[in-house]
């Protein structure tokens, strides 16, 4: 029995699959994909994110949103069109993102008042249930555990791309925060590179 649930054996092979996978959030090669994909398609994935970062303001946006958001850096990592339907196609799983925030909220509060410790297990490890919710590869409740197993076998690896990644766009702030624009992106396509390599499908024989 998991956290929150049972998976089913198709999400266990999948998480087995991403426990011993190896160097899933190399900093280097995350930001390296992330670099090319913004290369390709600099002006929409800018304009795409000053979207999404305009409509965050509106609270109930923020779950379906970043759903969406995980669609669109997905397909700018493949090289595949992107637009702002991707972004918007969050909002076809309205429920199922703020059930997960719902259900994540308080677990960190919690963490985060019992020293610190636990909040930064859980706010690392649920990292990438967004991207498994994205993906449709099961409940909100199946995403949690899946993506608690799979990153808990990496866990310092996968604190480091955070932490980089979050440097990355913070960097933005110079210049008058104009490089802001490029940054973000960049944040974001690096922490959809890594689900990518955590949980890379297997080679077709």
């Amino acid at each position: 029995m998991g956290l929150f649930a049972t998976l089913n054996p198709e999400q266990l092979g999948r998480v087995q699959r991403a426990r011993t996978a190896q160097n899933p959030f190399d900093v280097g090669a995350c930001l390296t994909q992330a670099f090319e994909a913004l290369k390709r398609d600099f002006w929409n994935i800018v304009l795409v994110h000053v979207v999404y970062a305009f409509l965050c303001c509106f609270l109930i946006t923020i779950p379906p949103l970043t759903i969406g958001l995980s669609r669109f850096c997905e397909k700018a990592l493949n090289g595949q069109p992107a637009g702002m339907e991707d972004l918007f196609s969050g909002f076809e799983q309205f429920g199922s993102s703020w059930l997960m925030l719902v259900v994540m909220l308080p677990f960190l509060v919690v963490g985060f008042l019992m020293c610190f410790l636990p909040g930064y297990y859980l706010a690392i490890a649920w990292s990438w249930s967004w991207s498994l919710l994205a993906d449709r590869r099961g409940t909100f409740w199946e995403c949690l555990e899946m993506s608690r197993q799979a990153v808990t076998a990496h866990w310092g690896w996968a604190f480091l791309l955070l932490f980089v990644a979050n440097l990355v766009s913070q960097l933005g702030f110079i210049a008058c925060f104009i490089g802001i624009f490029a940054t973000l992106p960049l944040q974001a396509l690096m922490v959809t590179a890594a689900y990518r390599r955590l949980f890379a499908e297997p080679p077709v024989a």
